[in-house]
């Protein structure tokens, strides 16, 4: 099933693309539409299909110590290779709170100074069982494709979270949809010199 959404997030990120010459890492599968779309603004792609570098048990399960050695592996970059914009799509959702803060580490360093950081994330109680596939359909708007009817319980990350896992990043801004999923645009904190967002901590039961 496809659906299309509004993508505000996405749109301001892809207008802010340097024009010609942009670099961009998509961390979901090689997508025609999208990749057609990239080439047609001028853009170099690097497509590197995280959900299936991932999928085995060993990986998913690996302690974080381990895992943290893999991720150099499945993120191999060029010397020097930098990028103007980044898209997770919704994948933070399913490489779990303990993993995802090596992949955004990774990947920070190499973000330019002036780049973009996009990704999805669920707030609902739940979401399909598999990360859903996107593809641009034109600067603000984002055709999703649900490829699970199966369903597994969402992490909700907050903002104030989602800018803990990506150290050095801020989202200045995020657009929440109607179709339960918030869009950010993480950029590096230099540019907005930003204080880091409060995060909430768990009440104490009074004694």
């Amino acid at each position: 099933m496809r659906v299309e959404h509004p993508a505000p997030g996405l749109k301001s990120a892809l207008d802010h693309l340097p024009r010609p010459g942009g670099s961009v890492l998509d961390l979901g599968p090689a997508l025609g539409a999208n990749i057609a779309w990239f080439e047609k603004a001028r853009a170099r792609v690097r497509v590197v299909d995280l959900e299936r570098s991932i999928d085995d048990e060993a990986a998913r399960e690996a302690i974080p110590a381990i895992w943290e050695r893999k991720v150099p592996h499945l993120l191999a970059f060029d010397d020097g290779e930098r990028f103007d914009l980044v898209l997770a799509w919704d994948l933070p959702n399913y490489v779990g709170r303990e993993r995802w803060p090596a992949i955004a580490r990774r990947i920070v360093e190499r973000l330019q100074p002036a780049g973009s950081f996009h990704l999805l994330v669920r707030v609902g109680a739940e979401m399909p069982a598999r990360p859903c596939l996107y593809r641009i359909v034109e600067g603000g708007l984002l055709s999703e494709e649900i490829v699970s009817t199966a369903v597994a319980p969402a992490p909700r990350w907050p903002h104030a979270e989602i800018e803990k896992l990506h150290d050095g990043l801020v989202a200045p801004r995020s657009h929440l949809g109607k179709h339960g999923v918030q869009e950010y645009v993480l950029e590096h904190a230099a540019v907005h010199n930003l204080p880091p967002r409060a995060v909430a901590q768990p009440r104490r039961r009074a004694r």
